[in-house]
């Protein structure tokens, strides 16, 4: 050691020998456990990204401590070492596990199995949230047709930050070894996160600054701006940066670990915990709270993280619950869970598999442990084994330099990639062809019915109205109701294809019959459902231009949810006199402009459904939609519609699901418990056409 690396660490001015602290290792591992949960859409906790937000400023924390501590002992920052030590520790793993994901993926595409080129290399060059900005991906979709690697958005704003913190801090400090340059960095640090905070409020409502510059362009809407936003989340981290610096020279941090060992301060620990996982669980940007999620939600949970860091360095109280060794191990591994569970979770759902598994009553509760808690439980325990595996022959040994050693690691690094790449671009075509009939929710209706509208010739008015295949069938049949409709269409095409048939669908999705009014839909009230009156409003046009000669109707379940009518403040619902009346003149005037050029009408009983809850934007099961009274009453009202209308007929689709050799909820026919995938149920296809060639042959 030199003399004057000697004269440094003797005059250091901030602690230089740093104790490990347990029980953020046990903070961590409950958080990575909340995650799971609330990735797996656990109906009770609809707060669970503040987790994430948590794991940001320990980051910050505990990066800037081990940073404060190198500059008490040397006078510097070692740029060179913190850059290797944040490779060795963060690429190995992600580089695995996006090789995994490509070569899984591409190998075997199949229903929600897809991703596109860019959300892939995104994730490969931790440009994962830009991209998802500029795309205009909303976090909700996470939860639908979330690609495999949309999780790696938080990595990569992490790593933007590593790129530049540590420069920002040898900047700060480089000048002189006192404590001038400490209180110096905690006032630069303090004052970027408040400009973070801020910035989250007005991303809130506003594009991204950088949209305005020149052949930049991001498509994000509304608080998904400032969630993914690198500028604005980077104020939780400088948070926990600035506690760190702040704890290293501030002379009342021993006092206050003095205090919270106290029996009295040591006890209130537990509370705090407990108030910390309600915040979690209940605390989210996508329910009751989004107006406040940012800054306030972010900011409180921050506050309250500094607090349990506190607790932590004092270690008592809670702190001995969060260092048992199975909590405290998740801890060691949470980044190797996190990037392994999202593509486990994504491909499990994705087999659509029916366990059937006894359903256990916990004694003494009303809770039973049903299909979803044991998909749960295999979920976790294959995400696990595949972490212990990477972890143990990975990210461990290249992190401890046993394996990849000196410029192995950069090598091995680049081979990875250079693989991934050659699999992700090469196989494109591969996944496109998956067939996956859900993904087409993932495009507008609005969007497929200003395509029509602009595209689909003008059929003349002599056009023939049978099929030049088979006239037994219509030539031209429109598809009309909520999605279930535009699902349906989607699985007919190669019916379609092979009888000569051309079948266009008009879908409003999550659009009922009635007319746009004050909704309850699946739990959460709105003054309206988006898109719903322009699609009505679209209608006419094309039911003009395509002059069909059959018109098949399904779907409706936004119709059996709770309304307001017309001229009042009260909620209704199918069965009351005065709604059955309101939506029978709905109906009616609905025939109206499908049948204006002279179509028959075939409208489909609507099957029971089962919607998915999605945290944060849907309220929680049961859903008044799937009420099997009120879809026997909506049907009957068809059928009264049917029986007094000549331009009507009644068909019995939902007694058709219901027959379905692996029954109306069979996973695969059926994977999100509402829409109906016709792949996986042939028969159907069968009942359809002999419906149309009932109705056409009259």
């Amino acid at each position: 050691m030199s003399q004057q690396e000697t004269t440094v660490r003797a005059e250091s001015v901030v602690p230089t020998r740093l104790e490990h602290l347990p029980g953020l290792d046990g903070l961590r591992g409950i958080a990575v456990f909340i995650v799971l949960l609330y990735h797996h859409s656990i109906t009770w906790i609809t707060g669970g990204e503040l987790t994430v937000s948590m794991f940001f400023t320990l980051s910050g924390f505990l990066i800037t401590r081990l940073m404060v501590g190198e500059w008490g002992r040397t006078g510097t920052v070692s740029l060179t070492s913190f850059y290797e030590r944040r490779v060795r520790r963060l690429f190995p793993a992600s580089f695995v596990v996006l090789l995994a994901v490509a070569v899984l993926w591409t190998a075997f595409p199949g229903s929600g199995r897809r991703f596109a080129p860019w959300e892939w290399l995104s994730g490969l060059f931790y440009f994962e949230n830009v991209y998802l900005q500029a795309a205009g991906k909303d976090y909700g979709g996470l939860f639908g047709l979330g690609n495999p690697l949309q999780h790696l958005w938080s990595l990569s704003l992490e790593e933007q930050v590593y790129l530049v913190f540590p420069v920002l801090v040898l900047f700060m400090m480089k000048a002189r070894h006192d404590r001038r340059a400490v209180w110096r960095l905690f006032a630069v640090l303090s004052s970027l996160a408040a400009v973070g905070f801020a910035l989250g409020a007005y991303y809130s409502d506003h594009r991204p600054l950088w949209n305005a510059l020149p052949g930049l362009s991001a498509q994000c809407e509304g608080s998904s701006c400032a969630y993914y936003a690198t500028e604005v989340r980077v104020a939780e981290f400088l948070l926990g940066a600035a506690f760190a610096v702040l704890w290293s020279v501030w002379k009342m941090a021993p006092r206050i670990v003095d205090t919270l060992r106290k029996p009295v301060f040591a006890a209130a620990s537990w509370p705090l915990l407990a108030f910390a996982y309600l915040v979690w669980w209940k605390v989210g940007w996508r329910n009751e709270w989004a107006d406040r999620f940012f800054p306030w939600a972010v900011l409180l949970n921050g506050l309250v993280t500094l607090v349990l860091i506190a607790y932590s360095i004092a270690n008592v109280g809670m702190c001995r619950f969060l260092s048992w060794r199975p909590i405290a191990l998740a801890g060691h591994t949470t980044y190797t869970i996190y990037l392994v569970h999202w593509p486990v979770f994504l491909w499990w759902e994705s087999l659509r598999l029916d366990l059937s598994f006894p359903r256990w009553r916990i004694p003494g509760t009303d809770w039973v442990l049903v299909d979803r808690f044991w998909s749960f439980c295999l979920k976790t325990a294959i995400t696990l084994v595949i972490v212990t595996v990477i972890y143990r022959l990975i990210e461990d040994p290249v992190r401890r330099r046993v394996r990849w050693v000196g410029r192995r690691l950069y090598v091995w690094l680049a081979v990875i990639a250079l693989v991934g790449v050659a699999v992700v671009i090469g196989g494109r075509d591969r996944r496109a062809e998956a067939g996956d009939l859900l993904s087409t929710l993932d495009e507008s209706a609005l969007a497929l019915q200003q395509q029509i509208i602009s595209e689909l010739p003008a059929v003349p008015d002599d056009a023939p109205s049978d099929s030049a295949v088979d006239p037994a069938l219509p030539a031209r049949i429109l598809l009309v109701g909520d999605s279930q409709s535009w699902v349906l269409s989607a699985g007919l095409e190669s019916w379609a294809a092979a009888n000569g048939v051309n079948v266009v669908p008009s879908p409003g999705v999550g659009c009922g019959i009635g007319e746009n009014t004050p909704i309850e839909y699946l739990g959460v009230e709105q003054d309206a459902r988006k898109g719903c009156t322009e699609w009505r409003d679209a209608l006419p046009q094309i039911v003009a231009k395509f002059k069909p000669n059959l018109v098949v109707i399904v779907g409706g379940t936004a119709d059996l949810s709770n309304r307001k009518l017309p001229g009042s403040e009260e909620w209704s619902h199918i069965g009351r006199s005065e709604y059955d009346s309101w939506l029978t003149e709905q109906m009616t005037s609905f025939v109206d402009v499908v049948a204006a050029t002279g179509a028959r009408v075939v409208w489909f009983s609507s099957p029971t459904v089962r919607p998915p809850y999605v945290a944060g934007e849907t309220g929680v099961p049961p859903f008044d939609e799937s009420d099997p009274v009120r879809v026997d009453a909506y049907n009957a009202l068809i059928e009264s519609l049917a029986a007094a209308d000549d331009r009507v007929d009644f068909a019995d689709f939902a007694a058709a699901v219901r027959a379905h050799p692996g029954g109306e909820f069979e996973p695969k026919m059926r994977p999100d418990g509402a829409h109906i995938d016709l792949k996986y149920a042939p028969e159907l296809v069968e009942w359809i056409d002999a419906a149309i060639r009932t109705v056409h042959g009259d």
